[in-house]
């Protein structure tokens, strides 16, 4: 794993919370409780833990349409929590730009093939 500074966690935990601001209340989308956005250093790229999403800190450097993606798929899974369709039609009411950050995301994911870095789409 690349080092990181303070300020680069600081950074992205920003961004992320920037990001699931936009998909949730600037989308009209209604989340009850009080669920947050939080970055972590982990294996999986990101994770839906009770009322937190982790991201994983080396998401930090991918583009904002593939953030955008990961958040709303996490968001999805508070309703549905395998991917079926009805799993993917949430996904695109959250985020209808979506299949272009996941395909983005399956093309990383394929270019680091085998260190389970991208465990999402």
């Amino acid at each position: 794993m690349a080092e990181k500074t303070d300020e680069e966690v600081r950074e992205f935990q920003r961004r992320v919370e920037e990001i699931f601001k936009e998909l949730t209340e600037d989308n009209g989308m209604e989340v009850y409780g009080n669920l947050k956005v939080e970055v972590a250093d982990m294996d999986t790229l990101a994770l839906l833990k009770g009322n937190k999403i982790y991201i994983n800190i080396e998401a930090r450097r991918y583009p904002k349409f593939v953030l955008k993606y990961i958040v709303a798929h996490e968001l999805a899974h508070l309703i549905v929590k395998r991917h079926t369709k009805k799993f993917w039609e949430i996904v695109k009411r959250i985020y209808p730009g979506y299949e272009k950050g996941r395909e983005e995301l399956l093309k990383m994911s394929r270019a680091k093939r085998g260190k389970n870095e991208c465990q999402i789409p």
